[in-house]
């Protein structure tokens, strides 16, 4: 299908997929164009009741607007306004039309889009600019979309792979969320954390912060209610980020801190790791990196920084769920449960059987990582 948005309504709807992939390439066919119920009918052999529905699902995931255009009642074609008074006049009988006498009628405008690669059309990325670290997964260009998820990854992953398990590509949990959240956009950031010098570079945590709410704001996240799902030193990423916000003076960042609503940490170092405090121990041989140093179990900086968190999230009206891993990564527990605890009033810390590693990657929609941030989600954003 040219949308791969179609492929949302036909699992979260009671449609048949080839009747959503009928009217899916009509309006492929007729992008920018004016497109009446009536015509799909008649070109798909989709009945007018039920291509008006799944119509009606195109224009919540941003596929299409609406548009209500004038009708010629003698011919039945589309006219335009002929003079500043507003008459009406038709092209093809020339009949004239007083402006309170014409007629109107709905129609459907399809989005244009800019093919990549065959027929496959870019999941809703017009209008919202490309910028390097943010990878967009799902409805991120719809203008009415009532809600930004973000994922966030750790110390050495990427805004893909750090997202499903490597054998198994397709279990790609953030289109998942997508999928069960359509009128949501669904983003995935991504940041050189590397841990060790020769494989790659890193940030201080401070500086990481600022380049996230710049990255955000770049491309529109702050005007609408955000979850942001966080794995490992992505929470601290996020945590610094929404201090940074609240502190620095930028209105716009500002309103990042203001209109986030929750926030799902997975197996997140809240006061360090003992991993970390390891490789500094063999720093001389590995060079490891600045991330590294700020990430030492009990480390004064995280500290202080999940002490303001703790004391401010409840007052900003952020909802918190905490996973924490079980299983040691290589025979190291990498973040422990009393780390993984940020120690706000009301959380409880739900132990998972994952290492630090796996936690972030669910096979499966059964899978308790995948339905608790649903459910999280849902409660958020008051579903």
């Amino acid at each position: 299908m040219y949308y791969r948005e179609s492929a949302i309504i036909v699992s979260n709807k009671n449609f048949v997929e080839e009747d959503v992939a009928a009217i899916d390439d009509y309006l492929h066919a007729n992008q920018g164009q004016p497109v009446r119920v009536g015509r799909i009918s008649d070109f798909t052999g989709v009945k007018q009741g039920l291509a008006e529905s799944i119509l009606d699902c195109f224009l919540a995931v941003g596929v299409v607007t609406q548009a209500s255009l004038a009708v010629c009642a003698k011919c039945d074609s589309m006219i335009e306004e002929t003079d500043p008074d507003g008459h009406f006049e038709c092209d093809l009988c020339e009949r004239k039309y007083d402006p309170d006498k014409v007629p109107y009628e709905t129609v459907y405008m399809p989005r244009a889009t800019q093919f990549e690669c065959g027929d496959d059309i870019p999941l809703a990325h017009a209008g919202v600019p490309d910028v390097d670290g943010i990878e967009k997964i799902i409805g991120c260009s719809d203008d009415d979309r009532v809600a930004d998820i973000v994922f966030v990854h750790g110390l050495d992953g990427d805004g893909m792979s750090t997202w499903h398990p490597k054998d198994h590509p397709d279990a790609f949990w953030p289109k998942w969320i997508g999928e069960a959240f359509p009128t949501a956009g669904v983003w995935s950031l991504g940041y050189k954390a590397a841990s060790i010098g020769w494989t790659g570079t890193s940030m201080p945590l401070t500086d990481r912060a600022t380049n996230v709410l710049s990255l955000l704001e770049t491309i529109g996240i702050g005007k609408r209610p955000i979850i942001f799902v966080v794995h490992s030193l992505g929470g601290l990423v996020v945590k610094q980020a929404l201090r940074h916000a609240c502190d620095l003076g930028n209105p716009d960042w500002k309103c990042i801190a203001q209109n986030t609503k929750g926030i799902v940490f997975l197996a997140t170092p809240h006061s360090g790791s003992d991993l970390a405090s390891y490789l500094k121990y063999l720093g001389t041989i590995l060079k490891t990196t600045v991330t590294v140093d700020e990430l030492k179990a009990h480390d004064g900086s995280l500290r202080q920084l999940n002490l303001w968190f703790r004391n401010n999230c409840i007052g900003m009206g952020i909802r918190v769920e905490v996973l924490f891993e079980t299983q040691s990564t290589c025979g190291v527990t990498v973040v422990d449960p009393t780390s993984s605890d940020p120690g706000i009033g009301g959380v409880i810390p739900i132990p998972v059987d994952a290492d630090h590693i796996s936690i972030c990657k669910p096979d499966s929609k059964s899978h308790l990582v995948f339905a608790r941030t649903k459910l999280f989600i849902e409660k958020a954003l008051g579903r």
